[in-house]
């Protein structure tokens, strides 16, 4: 008798994915995602897209959800294979809904020694010349500050180049981006916001371009496109070879990151 048998009619909805964060552990994930085929093949395509699925769901769980995708089958039904199968979907789904804040922010800023480094010793200088209520806010606990110390001593010293660890990422988000919006509060520059970019936050942007880290050229890009439809909806043809041309965005990055755009420039 097959293990697995046809089914029920409700189908995955991706969008539905980041709906229903504090629900993958408070209820039964099967009642997220009911064990229909087609809902298991959307949701290992969304994982095998997603950079945090693939670097922390294990090989013995990729290894089993290959084979049971080879079989043939139309809904699970099996009691053993539902048993094997929870903890890796909730471990995919895990890494697709708490993006959040660790998401939003390691799209941002790449977690190495060289770009750490730039954001500390810049929001550094930049901190004193915020309002006494942004600093309030923006402020490092005692904790957060030894985790930062403990870090930084640990590049200086060579022990690890970029920081690797899911729950080291988790833990280093929250302080990564006060440090990131202590920078953008003292940045007084204009910074092109391409359509998407929003959701990360303005100042979170202004200051990832400030500090020119790996990413502000791709955030420069996107506004070197915006800018270009911009440009051809007012009727300059020509416009539309911006987007592509690397001396137009670094143009573009250069001016939003000039460094007299800082309170108390020099900084």
């Amino acid at each position: 008798m097959s293990l697995l048998s046809l089914g029920r009619n409700a189908v995955l909805d991706p969008a539905s994915v980041q709906t229903e964060v504090s629900a993958v552990k408070d209820r039964d994930v099967w009642a997220l995602i009911p064990p229909k085929r087609e809902n298991i093949e959307r949701l290992v395509k969304l994982a095998r897209e997603n950079e945090d699925c693939r670097r922390y769901i294990s090989m013995e769980d990729w290894m089993y959800i290959e084979a049971l995708l080879e079989a043939s089958w139309d809904e699970i039904r099996s009691p053993a294979v539902f048993e094997r199968l929870e903890p890796a979907v909730k471990a995919i789904l895990k890494c697709l809904v708490e993006k959040g804040l660790a998401g939003k922010v390691w799209n941002l800023v790449n977690p190495d020694c060289n770009s750490i480094k730039k954001l500390v010793n810049r929001a550094g200088k930049c901190f004193r010349f915020l309002k006494l209520w942004e600093r309030r806010d923006l402020s490092l606990s005692r904790l957060d500050r030894a985790l930062l110390k403990a870090l930084t001593i640990a590049f200086e010293k060579g022990y690890i180049e970029k920081v690797k660890s899911r729950v080291m990422l988790d833990a280093l988000a929250p302080i990564v981006e006060k440090l990131l919006k202590v920078v953008g509060k003292a940045f007084r520059g204009v910074v092109v916001l391409a359509r998407g970019v929003e959701k990360f936050g303005g100042e979170l942007v202004k200051a990832v371009i400030s500090l020119r880290l790996p990413s502000a050229y791709r955030l420069a890009k996107q506004a070197a496109v915006k800018i270009s439809q911009i440009a051809q909806e007012w009727g300059n043809r020509m416009a539309r070879m911006w987007a592509e041309d690397p001396g137009f965005i670094n143009y573009l990055l250069t001016m939003m990151s000039h460094g007299e755009n800082y309170l108390g420039f020099p900084a």
